[in-house]
């Protein structure tokens, strides 16, 4: 096979950017934050790599269950279509976070959200528009060209790791943003979350 290259860049660098070069953008981000819109299927769609089905992404069996999960949410509001899809549009979501610590260090760094620029460039297929998936937490549209500006300084700036077998790779997601590029034939990649580390336990001694 070849490609599945994971490009990697400094997401601290992707905010200087862009409050370099769209403050006012940077300034509404701050100050109402992101909604993501994205229509889901009933049923997991292979052909789509948006084809994940409500009912996997919410851990739910019918839409019943979606709606009182979805409910409990400020600020977060669905739609249902005649194809039994659901249009979910999120609460307002910080689009960028200061990170302060990481590990007893002291950061506090500004960091841009990499799921907006996902959204701009990849939610697309038979259900979803880039152009739809993104506003403001104030419902205002994001202006694409500044959207387009932070891709292309994204996409000038990236590091791209080729894999190799046995291959092990640990990110701070705080810090760091990664995606994955489009590849053929076999691949298999384990993945794992882990949160901060907890303070050190003390251990009875018998």
């Amino acid at each position: 096979g070849c490609g599945g290259q994971t490009p990697i860049i400094d997401s601290t660098m992707v905010y200087r950017f862009a409050k370099d070069h769209h403050p006012e953008f940077i300034a509404k981000l701050k100050q109402h934050g992101v909604r993501y819109i994205r229509t889901l299927p009933p049923e997991d769609d292979p052909t789509s790599p948006l084809g994940r089905s409500y009912k996997n992404s919410w851990d739910v069996s019918n839409p019943q269950e979606l709606e009182q999960k979805l409910s409990k949410i400020e600020g977060c509001s669905w739609k249902w279509r005649d194809d039994g899809c659901v249009t979910i549009t999120s609460e307002p979501i910080s689009g960028v976070r200061l990170v302060t610590d990481h590990c007893q260090n002291q950061v506090y760094q500004w960091t841009f959200a990499n799921s907006i620029i996902a959204a701009f460039l990849g939610w697309i297929d038979s259900r979803n528009n880039p152009k739809d998936a993104l506003r403001f937490g104030n419902f205002d549209e994001m202006p694409s060209d500044v959207l387009q500006s932070i891709a292309n300084f994204m996409q000038q700036n990236r590091i791209l790791y080729t894999w190799k077998h046995g291959d092990i790779m640990a990110l701070n997601n705080k810090l760091v943003m990664h995606s994955r590029n489009p590849f053929t034939g076999p691949r298999r990649v384990l993945a794992s979350i882990w949160g901060s580390p907890k303070e050190e336990i003390q251990l009875e001694q018998p």
